[in-house]
């Protein structure tokens, strides 16, 4: 007996008071947790500060209707939980979005349209109809638990459709278009009238018991190979989550009173009772669901800083003082992937913090700038992640390689790390290098499957519009002017100086018309088939390939196809090319000559493969590249004149 009390005080003064038991003495901060409860509505019985089953079970509703769950013992954090939910119950949200503040996204917003269209790559850009026109799917059904059988999956087509969708709304921000926005804001409402979707199978219940029975069981076959309905509804919720982050800020307050909100608002609502309570800490799932139960909370205008403070304690805990991350960095031969996506997280906690006003500790900082020195040098060697990466959590030996870590360029998943870390840190090393590697095509400033809200977008334009940055654009552009060999400046523009070459067809050209390959930015696309003569030499070279013109209307930017016969002396560099100068006018066998343009990056890329090909000791190449792009521009005005668009 004596043994069994001594426990029950320790666990007590460890812990807080344990509900199971009832509780002789008054508890101060319960009474006024009771007192509290009693205001909002709850029977609590008299505010006695004594324990009892009328206050466990007023609790419990509490962090239900606040998509948690008690944990049963009743101590400070309860208390606290409960002054912040009375202090914020009559509070509107201060922020549209949980993830950027309303200053940060209205000094976006002020940013010139043509900064925020070069920042974020959207020149020549056109949303892709055809695919959205798909429209999301009925349901999500038929993933195994490896998660490898992808095209067989009942409407996995969702996923290119709410990219595509997705990619269209940052254009539409950028580019401040508002027919557009109206049309993919009636897309939105279409989806939601339609309730696509929703007959995805149930998996997850706001309630205690999270996951629901005929859900679990996964990996019942030891090769993965089992039906798992749970990988069905996570990624489904993913989807409907990403649209209803990116709706909060972007359509909220689009004509308010237009009847279409509230069957958008109906369709997010119908499935807030399918997400899972923010309990545990862990990366992956959302934060472990976390952030849509934030969402949640915003949307209903209730308290939520208490758990945005649980989740950056969370991270705190899960970043070590190393920089590695929990069950992350230890991943194997994809440790990198995996410690980059944390990284990503990471971030975006932060970011929602910093919104919330919530303060970040100065030692979770530290070491989140440790983990991104991390990541940095291991991209760059990955001998370097290789300390954790033995241990191989999960995973396969690495052996000192990693997998799975595409060009920064083409990663999307949890990027817009890439960005925020430019904005906040921009005299960073691993900032500069970002800021170098990176090139108008990435991906991390056009679409965020996961907060819906490209925040890489915003922050990438407002970290290039600052007056700093301002001031080291027109430095480095009057540097990298200096260095061009090729041009001549013209107030803002670069003018191609090489001998003027003339494209004389010598057969019909034929139209290259696919739906599947002909894409928006692909202007006058055809086959031409004719000859190229040097004006000071009258000298001429067969040209014959499939070519189109890039819709930048800024530039004049031809782009051939490099797989035909005639173009062979090119296509055996294309991979040297690429590791010289990078993807940026060089990917999937179509090669860029640029003869006009006010994109300084652009123009010292088009140097770069000028100095690669005259460097090389490959006459026929070098001879070829420089009669192309000496009939830049004669070849794109032949397409204009002859090639529908």
């Amino acid at each position: 007996m004596l043994v069994r009390l001594i426990r029950l005080v320790l666990f007590t003064f460890l812990f807080g008071i344990p509900c199971s038991i009832g509780w002789s003495e008054v508890n101060p901060k319960l009474k006024e947790a009771q007192e509290i409860l009693s205001e909002m509505g709850y029977k609590v019985g008299p505010s006695d500060g004594l324990w009892g089953k009328k206050t466990d079970t007023a609790l419990q509703q509490l962090y239900k209707s606040n998509n948690s769950v008690f944990d049963g013992v009743f101590d400070d954090n309860e208390l606290y939980f409960l002054i912040e939910i009375k202090n914020n119950l009559t509070q509107e949200p201060v922020n549209k979005s949980i993830f950027v503040s309303d200053k940060i996204y209205n000094d976006f917003m002020k940013t010139p349209k043509e900064n925020k269209i070069q920042s974020c790559g959207f020149d020549g850009y056109s949303p892709n109809w055809q695919v959205i026109n798909k429209d999301l799917a009925p349901r999500i059904k038929g993933y195994n638990s490896r998660m490898d059988n992808k095209p067989s999956v009942e409407g996995v087509h969702s996923f290119i459709v709410q990219a595509k969708y997705l990619k269209a709304i940052t254009y539409a921000m950028v580019s401040e278009d508002i027919e557009l926005k109206e049309k993919l804001f009636d897309k939105l409402y279409d989806w939601a009238f339609q309730d696509a979707l929703s007959a995805t199978m149930q998996c997850y219940s706001n309630g205690p018991q999270g996951i629901l029975p005929a859900c679990e069981g996964a990996w019942s076959d030891p090769d993965g190979q089992d039906l798992a309905p749970i990988k069905d509804a996570t990624h489904m919720l993913e989807i409907v989550m990403s649209l209803n982050y990116v709706y909060k800020l972007y359509f909220s307050d689009y004509q308010s009173k237009d009847e279409r909100h509230k069957v958008i608002l109906g369709w997010f609502e119908s499935f807030y009772h399918r997400i899972k309570p923010a309990k545990d800490f862990y990366f992956g799932n959302y934060v472990g669901w976390y952030l849509p139960n934030i969402s949640i909370q915003h949307s209903q205008n209730k308290s939520y800083k208490f758990m945005v403070k649980n989740m950056v304690k969370g991270l705190d805990e899960w970043t070590f003082a190393d920089g590695s991350m929990k069950n992350l960095t230890t991943r194997g031969d994809h440790a990198l992937w995996y410690h980059h996506r944390g990284i990503g997280e990471a971030f975006i906690i932060i970011e929602v913090a910093k919104t919330a006003n919530i303060e970040i500790p100065a030692t979770l900082e530290k070491k989140l700038l440790k983990a991104v020195e991390l990541f940095h040098d291991a991209y760059l060697d990955h001998s370097v992640i290789e300390p954790w990466a033995k241990k191989a959590h999960n995973s396969q030996a690495s052996n000192g390689y990693q997998k799975d870590m595409p060009a920064l360029d083409s990663v999307a998943n949890l990027s817009a790390w890439f960005q925020i870390f430019q904005f906040r840190y921009p005299e960073h090393r691993t900032a500069k290098w970002l800021n170098k590697e990176l090139t108008s095509r990435a991906r991390s400033v056009k679409i965020a499957d996961n907060t819906g809200v490209t925040l890489g977008c915003i922050h990438k334009a407002l970290s290039d519009s600052s007056p700093e940055a301002l001031a080291k654009q027109k430095e480095k552009r009057i540097q990298d002017a200096s260095e061009l060999s090729i041009f001549e400046i013209d107030g803002e523009t670069f003018n191609l100086t090489l001998d003027k070459v003339d494209f004389i067809e010598t057969k019909s050209f034929y139209l290259e018309r696919s739906k599947e390959y002909l894409k928006p930015y692909q202007l006058h696309k055809a086959k031409i088939q004719g000859s190229l003569r040097v004006n000071s030499n009258n000298k001429q070279i067969g040209f014959s390939t499939l070519v189109y013109k890039h819709a930048d209307t800024k530039e004049q930017r031809l782009v051939i196809h490099v797989d035909d016969f005639s173009m062979e002396a090119l296509k055996r560099h294309i991979e040297p090319l690429q590791k010289k100068c990078g993807l940026e006018m060089n990917e999937w066998g179509w090669l860029s000559f640029i003869s006009k343009t006010n994109n300084i990056s652009n123009a010292t890329n088009q140097q770069c493969h000028y100095d690669y090909f005259k460097e090389e000791n490959d006459k026929e190449a070098w001879e070829l590249f420089q009669t192309v792009l000496g009939g830049t521009d004669s070849i794109l005005n032949y397409l204009k004149t002859n090639v529908l668009r």
